[in-house]
């Protein structure tokens, strides 16, 4: 396994990639920490100095990192509960996700940029 350092949810969040074979085929796995933004501070008194810088950078990396299978910190942010059941009745690619993990990234990216773009708003029009 490879650890690829992800801050931003926090200092340390770290991402791994592996490899795996199954049969004659090689799939690439991201196990993403998460690039959730929450309720963090990103202009002003930031949550944690450079949270903003690190988030950035974060997604710059993980997109490019080649994924086949997408897992994650929390079952919920690739879907586990629905992958597992069809993987339990049959479905042996369940788990091979590449559009689940760039809709993943995709949204929490969204989401961190209008969380930013609202506080430089906000910070803008503050006396």
């Amino acid at each position: 396994m490879t650890a690829h350092l992800t801050p931003g949810h926090t200092r340390g969040t770290t991402t791994w990639t592996t490899k795996i074979r199954d049969g004659g085929r090689t799939y690439d796995v991201v196990f993403v920490g998460s690039q959730s933004s929450l309720d963090y501070k990103f202009v002003g008194q930031e949550s944690y100095t450079g949270i903003a810088a690190d988030f950035v950078k974060s997604f710059a990396i993980l997109k490019n990192l080649p994924c086949d299978i997408f897992l994650a910190s929390h079952g919920s942010f690739f879907h586990f509960a629905d992958k597992h059941e069809r993987f339990i009745n049959g479905d042996t690619n369940a788990f091979v996700d590449p559009d689940g993990y760039n809709r993943y990234l995709s949204n929490s990216e969204k989401d961190f940029r209008q969380k930013l773009d609202q506080q430089k708003q906000q910070a803008a029009t503050s006396p």
